[in-house]
């Protein structure tokens, strides 16, 4: 079955499930409200309300995605494809912003990070990502605009944000990378250019045995004597720390994570200059689904 063009989806009921499901905190169970919602259509706008004014936390420091993330590959908006970021979901790909675009590599266990902006048009890798997604009011043509082929590069927009170009070393594990799937509930004491930092990963939702389950990765974060907590959703067991290393220049340790979910996936920048002590979103992230 073809899938319709993310315009037309944006108003529907999926669209109207992810934002509650943004809205709740990450211990609870997201699943099973979110089922709730969308089949007890009778009581639907009494449990949307209450949904809401419940589960909502007060407080919330830094909860917005201030940043961009795409990368190559499958957009054509059906099966196996990413989805366009939330910053852009109102916007007509041809007006998407071209400025201030840096392309990150990971290789050797250097980051290199690169300018990836032109000034005078939209930029060749990110024309290739446009047309592949349906205009609006269109359906996904599955044999016309080919995906394109993942070149290991991922771009990163993040408005204010100067970030240090250049080949930046990345924080080496006992595996010789810099990758590591980290083992739940372990504190790892780890160092980056000097600077001391802790990190911490929890699946968020625990049966009585303790044994984790269900979509709710977070990750736990120290350093400078500060704390930060990220919620990022799918499962914390099927996680993997990508690159440490300081992106945007402020001596911080920034992360970039892969997370797998159920025939999802998402990719998440998470930088230090962007952070706030306490829980937060990702700078950036971008997400995939299966079938």
């Amino acid at each position: 079955m073809v899938r319709a063009s993310y315009w037309e989806s944006y108003n529907t009921e999926r669209s109207k499930m992810r934002f509650i499901s943004d809205l709740l905190p990450p211990h609870f169970n997201k699943a099973i409200i979110l089922f709730n919602i969308y089949y007890m259509k009778t009581f639907r706008p009494t449990l949307l309300l209450l949904s809401i004014s419940l589960f909502v936390p007060a407080g919330h420091a830094a909860d917005k995605e201030v940043g961009a993330l795409l990368m190559s590959g499958e957009w054509r908006q059906d099966v196996g494809s990413y989805g366009v970021p939330k910053q852009f979901e109102k916007i007509l790909p041809a007006k998407w912003p071209k400025n201030d675009w840096v392309s990150l590599s990971i290789k050797d266990n250097l980051l290199e990070i690169a300018p990836a902006s032109d000034k005078e048009k939209m930029p060749d890798w990110m024309q290739k990502i446009v047309g592949q997604i349906p205009e609006k009011d269109q359906q996904a043509n599955m044999e016309g605009e080919r995906a394109q082929e993942y070149d290991g590069l991922q771009y990163l927009r993040v408005p204010g944000v100067k970030f240090k170009t250049g080949k930046q070393p990345i924080y080496v594990f006992k595996n010789g990378t810099g990758t590591l799937q980290p083992q739940l509930d372990y504190q790892y004491h780890l160092e980056l250019n000097g600077i001391p930092f802790g990190l911490r990963v929890q699946n968020g939702l625990k049966g009585k045995n303790g044994a984790p389950y269900g979509e709710g990765a977070t990750y736990f974060i120290e350093y400078d004597g500060k704390k930060f907590e990220y919620a990022l959703g799918y499962f914390g067991w099927d996680s993997r720390v990508l690159a440490i290393a300081d992106i945007d220049g402020d001596g911080f340790p920034d992360f970039i994570i892969d997370i797998n979910g159920s025939n999802s996936g998402g990719r998440f920048v998470l930088l230090s200059s962007t952070a706030k002590p306490g829980k937060n979103a990702p700078t950036a992230s971008l997400h995939s689904w299966g079938c």
